[in-house]
């Protein structure tokens, strides 16, 4: 048949391409029949395959040829008039959040010390020659300017230098930290202990060790900032119970149980969610309220609900307990009924950095996933040699600075209430006291009767303070971060006793606190 048949001419392959053309027509005849025979072995074995197939190939061949999106066809052309423009209008966003108020007059009045810390102290404002009584820092047993740790401090200094420079799983580790690591864990009476060079990470780094996303935390409405900060680092479903109500807490601790019981019961059989941990966190000695956790009685709920208790002791070791060991001393438990017991080493012993006291297991652990011992450089030389030595002292003579505290603050404790106008919170022998005015006084002082608001009391606790540094007595309001506190704490000024304070000191600040309210709610508002 030629060309003419069809009416139209056909292009002729050279005869030196036939081979070629007799390979590719076989190949293109060998695929064809074998994807005929997939495509009808396939329907006949499996037809959704078949279809799911189609639908795949048809999906690339739409995506294939999709109009493809084109951000150069949707640029907006600026004059430079324009862009002028936008650059001067265009504003910042502050880093911070613009101070308020109340807030720039507290940092103006803010006290600096000049020179070291201690019961008398020279502020940097005002007449620098008259030293001042210091009730506003955390000295409670008179370590933070005792003669004796100082000196030793300066040898320490000069055979260990400023600091180690490295964190202690890596060259940070010096002879002394694992010798006061067994010291302070012989003092409480634990297994074992691990030390953190601050004392603000140590509890932000022990709770998230061990309580991870979904499991049980049920803490005590009323810890401090770091503990509210560690809970919720840890990503656990927190449950809060009301200040050291007992009766609260075991409702809590029923209703987590009896939830998860359910839980386990719809969902997981007994095995996945009657897992979770769970933890009771609470502190020894509140600082934001003085008070004193009642151990004994969380520890009986401990064993009763299956839970374990992580206890921060920032405030309460060296202080509370006949021999200045804490809470466990202070109610005689013995401290492996407390799971995970965290402490400072600043507040009562004059050093720095904290640390933590459990079984040696839970120890060990924190030395692999405590990112304040994994990641910070580890205590300097000098603070643990000085802490080392505050507890050696402590331990050879208790009686010398516990009963002391102890009489100091009840003494000071009863001055204040004698006072008129005044309320005094805080547990009977704890040496943080929060003073407010009484609310009869507030309600004398309103002029106009309204209610008082936050700004309004911050305002009338910074002139009470002011008219308390005229007696040459220093006092501070106690600050809180307002936006993040789960619970903002009431006003207050927070005094602290030492007892390195004489009768006499102790008695001038009763003096001075009483002359100051008697100047500041005479005043109307």
């Amino acid at each position: 048949m030629d060309s003419a048949t069809f009416g139209a001419p056909t292009a002729e392959l050279p005869e030196s391409n036939a081979p070629q053309r007799g390979l590719l027509r076989t190949v293109w005849d060998f695929t064809f029949r074998m994807m005929l025979r997939y495509i009808k072995n396939s329907y006949k074995d499996d037809p959704f395959r078949t279809f799911l197939e189609v639908c795949l190939i048809g999906f690339i061949v739409w995506y294939i040829t999709k109009q493809k999106y084109n951000i150069g066809n949707n640029e907006v052309v600026l004059s430079e008039k324009e862009i002028d423009e936008l650059v001067e209008e265009w504003r910042p966003e502050p880093l911070v959040p613009e101070l308020t108020e109340i807030e720039r007059e507290m940092l103006d009045k803010a006290v600096l010390i000049d020179g070291p810390n201690g019961t008398k102290v020279h502020l940097a404002s005002g007449n620098n020659s008259k030293p001042v009584l210091n009730f506003a820092s955390y000295n409670f047993l008179g370590f933070t300017d005792s003669p004796d740790l100082e000196d030793r401090a300066i040898d320490t200094l000069r055979k260990y230098g400023v600091g180690s420079c490295g964190p202690p799983g890596f060259y940070g580790t010096l002879d002394v930290h694992m010798e006061l690591e067994k010291q302070v864990a012989a003092f409480i009476g634990h297994s074992a202990a691990i030390l953190y060079s601050q004392a603000f990470t140590t509890t932000l780094s022990v709770v998230p060790c061990f309580s991870k996303r979904g499991d049980i935390i049920v803490a005590d409405e009323s810890v401090s900032f770091a503990v509210q900060q560690a809970i919720m680092l840890s990503r656990s479903k927190i449950y809060w119970f009301k200040h050291n109500d007992m009766a609260d807490l075991e409702r809590v601790l029923s209703d987590v149980n009896k939830q998860l019981s359910g839980a386990a019961g719809k969902t997981f059989g007994d095995n996945k969610v009657a897992r979770k941990r769970k933890f009771i966190v609470t502190e020894g000695l509140f600082q934001n309220t003085g008070d004193i956790a009642p151990l004994d009685a969380i520890v009986a709920l401990k064993h009763r609900y299956k839970f374990r208790i992580i206890l921060d002791e920032s405030y309460s070791f060296g202080i509370l307990g006949k021999r200045g060991a804490g809470l466990t001393d202070h109610f005689n438990i013995d401290p492996h009924e407390v799971d995970l017991l965290i402490g400072s080493l600043c507040y009562g012993i004059g050093a720095s950095g904290g640390f933590c006291c459990a079984d040696k297991d839970l120890v060990e652990h924190q030395r692999l996933s405590g990112l304040g011992y994994c990641f910070s450089a580890s205590m300097p030389g000098i603070l643990t040699v000085a802490a080392a030595d505050a507890i050696h002292a402590l331990e050879a003579n208790p009686e010398k600075f516990l009963a002391g505290l102890r009489e100091n603050t009840v003494l000071l404790r009863n001055l204040l209430k004698r006072i008129t106008g005044l309320q005094v919170d805080g547990a009977p022998d704890s040496p943080i006291i929060h003073i407010r005015l009484s609310p009869d006084a507030l309600v004398r002082m309103k002029r106009s009767g309204g209610t008082w608001t936050k700004t309004d009391m911050d305002r009338v606790l910074n002139e009470l303070s002011d008219e308390a540094l005229k007696d040459g007595v220093l006092l501070i309001p106690a600050k809180y971060v307002d936006d993040h506190e789960h619970i903002l704490p009431n006003s207050s000024i927070r005094i602290c006793v030492s007892s390195a304070h004489t009768r006499k000191e102790i008695e001038k600040c009763a003096h001075a606190v009483k002359s100051a309210v008697n100047r500041v709610a005479s005043k109307k508002r």
